[in-house]
């Protein structure tokens, strides 16, 4: 009988990108049969807010829209929640706060695999929107562990990743081949620069760049908090929150 808690998705930043989590996660499962998967609940809410809009330039923010998802989430049975856009981070305390199971947070678990599983990668490139990239969300955790974090210039990053993200022919709009195209390039262009590593930190980077369809060495967060959320569902071990995010982004849990 399966005793795996119950992962539950907030999604819909962008749809495409949620499901491929929920992909992940089954693929990731040990499982011979239907009953060992672990139960998951997806809630792909394409209405919240732009992230990059309301970060950039003060759009409407996505937050209470984030924070009635994963009510929703705790609601329907959620165990545990994980929310499959980096930039969207940024207002992850907020959730946290809203609810009482905890929200595991991808960027930290990110970091933590490539300080772990790459030692060596002194340099981290950072292919991400430029909301992602300008509230530092990687910048802060990656120099606690010793790392320089590289971002493409300004004008590769705005004619070349955005595009690739949010253009007419981007993968916002299900498109892969140009989108490729132009972040192979900014990647080529980190490595050039001296990026040991790259993090895909943005879930449609994940969807055209990352493991087997990128050239360079990549981190794909997708997979982390994947794997991430696997194991803690598999503990078979209800928690409950005791602190909101600490100073490091890392939060404080006891059994109930």
């Amino acid at each position: 009988m399966n005793h795996a808690l119950t992962i539950g998705i907030l999604g819909g930043m962008g749809p495409d990108a949620t499901n491929r989590l929920a992909e992940l996660i089954t693929l990731m499962t040990p499982a011979v049969q239907d009953q060992d998967h672990i139960p998951v609940i997806t809630y792909n809410n394409s209405k919240i807010p732009s992230r990059v809009e309301a970060i950039l330039r003060d759009g409407p923010s996505p937050a209470p829209e984030m924070v009635r998802s994963a009510r929703v989430l705790e609601a329907a049975g959620a165990d545990l929640i994980i929310v499959p856009c980096n930039c969207a981070h940024f207002y992850l305390d907020a959730v946290q706060r809203s609810v009482s199971i905890p929200v595991l947070n991808m960027i930290e678990q990110t970091v933590k695999y490539t300080v772990k599983h790459f030692p060596e990668a002194a340099t981290v490139g950072l292919l991400a929107s430029t909301a992602t990239i300008a509230s530092e969300l990687y910048s802060e955790p990656l120099a606690r562990h010793g790392r320089n974090l590289l971002t493409p210039a300004r004008e590769e990053q705005e004619e070349k990743v955005m595009e690739a993200i949010y253009g007419p022919w981007g993968i916002k709009a299900g498109f892969r081949t140009k989108p490729r195209a132009l972040l192979t390039e900014v990647a080529q262009s980190l490595v050039d620069r001296g990026a040991d590593l790259l993090i895909a930190g943005c879930t449609e980077v994940s969807l055209v760049i990352a493991g087997k369809r990128s050239p360079f060495p990549v981190v794909d967060p997708m997979e982390v908090i994947a794997r991430a959320a696997v194991r803690f569902a598999l503990s078979g071990t209800q928690v409950k929150q005791q602190s909101v995010l600490c100073p490091s982004g890392q939060l404080t849990l006891v059994t109930a």
